[in-house]
C-alpha cells in the first residue's frame, strides 16, 4: 500500500527508518500525471527497492503568475494512478513553506546549459528547477532519480547540479513517451482544444524533417526550413540543432557528435517544446 507524507518531518522520518536498508529511487513531478510520469515510476520500479514520487506544483520556476495559476492539478487521480503503477511513498506537501522551510541557498556555475534554449527564452526558470529540486533531494536523499527525456535540458541542468554540489545521486533520463499520433505526453496538453492537439503534431513533423534530411541540406537551412514548418500550425520560439552534451549549436556535421534538435513553439495560448535524437 502507498504511504502518502505530507510533512517533510514524517516524511524524513520514515525513509530515515529504511536508508541503508533499501535503494531509493525518486521520481520529482508537479502532478497531473500522465504515462510520460508513470514511466518513471516503472523505471524507477526496475532499478530499486523503494520508489518515491513528489508532486509539488512549484511557483519559482514559472515565468508568469497566470502559467502557475492555470497549471492543471487533479491530486486524487494522481493518487489513484500511482497506487496503480505501484508507486510506494508519495510526498504531497500542504503548501510552498512545506517544501522551503530551511531552504539553504546555494549559488551554482554551471556554464552555458542553464542560458540556452530554455533558459534563454524562458529567464531565471533553471534558477527555479535547481533550487526545487535540490531542496526535493535533500529531502528524499534517493540513491538514483528518473527525469523524462522530453525536459532534456532539465535533465542535463540537474545531472550537472548533483555533480557539482557532490551528491550521491545517480540522474536518469527515461525515454519520452509520445502519443499514437507522435505528440509528446504533456501535462499542458490537458489545456488544449480538439484543434490544437492537432496543430501541436506540427512540432513533430518539423523534427522528424530535421532528422529525416539531416545529411541533405546546409544546417542553418535546414533550420530555417523547420522553423517555416513551425510558423504553420503554431507560434514558434525556436528550432534549434545542438550538440547533445553541451547544447551549443552546431556548425558542421560530424560522426563523432551526439546531435539532438530542440523546439518550442505555442500553439494558441500553450507552450509545448520537445526534442529528438538526430545523430
Amino acid at each position: 500500500m502507498m504511504k502518502i507524507f505530507k510533512t517533510q518531518r514524517t516524511l524524513k522520518e520514515h525513509l530515515s527508518s529504511i536508508k541503508g536498508k533499501f535503494e531509493v529511487g525518486f521520481a520529482p513531478t508537479m502532478g497531473s500525471l500522465h504515462e510520460g510520469h508513470l514511466s518513471l515510476i516503472r523505471e524507477s520500479k526496475k532499478r530499486c527497492d523503494i520508489v518515491v514520487c513528489s508532486i509539488f506544483v512549484n511557483p519559482t520556476q514559472f515565468n508568469t503568475v497566470s502559467d502557475f495559476k492555470n497549471y492543471p492539478k487533479n491530486s486524487s487521480e494522481d493518487i489513484e494512478l500511482l497506487k496503480s503503477t505501484g508507486c510506494d511513498i508519495l510526498f504531497l506537501p500542504n503548501d510552498v513553506n512545506e517544501v522551503y522551510q530551511n531552504e539553504k541557498k546555494v549559488s551554482l556555475e554551471l556554464g552555458s546549459i542553464v542560458n540556452v534554449l530554455e533558459g534563454e527564452h524562458r529567464p531565471g526558470h533553471f534558477d527555479g528547477v535547481m533550487r526545487v529540486v535540490k531542496l526535493l533531494f535533500d529531502i528524499v536523499q534517493p540513491d538514483k532519480a528518473f527525469f523524462g527525456l522530453k525536459d532534456f535540458q532539465q535533465f542535463l541542468v540537474i545531472q550537472k547540479m548533483a555533480k557539482v554540489l557532490n551528491m550521491k545521486i545517480e540522474v536518469l533520463g527515461c525515454d519520452i513517451v509520445r502519443e499514437k499520433n507522435g505528440l509528446a505526453m504533456s501535462s499542458r496538453n490537458k489545456r488544449l482544444s480538439n484543434i490544437e492537439l492537432k496543430n501541436a503534431l506540427v512540432l513533430q513533423k518539423a523534427l522528424n524533417h530535421c532528422k529525416n534530411n539531416f545529411r541533405k541540406m546546409d544546417l542553418q537551412a535546414l533550420q530555417a526550413e523547420c522553423f517555416r514548418i513551425l510558423q504553420k500550425e503554431s507560434n514558434p520560439e525556436y528550432f534549434e540543432i545542438c550538440d547533445a552534451e553541451s547544447l551549443s549549436p552546431i556548425t558542421e556535421i560530424s560522426e563523432t557528435k551526439n546531435i539532438r534538435a530542440f523546439t518550442a513553439a505555442s500553439i494558441g495560448e500553450i507552450r509545448l517544446i520537445d526534442n529528438m535524437e538526430i545523430l
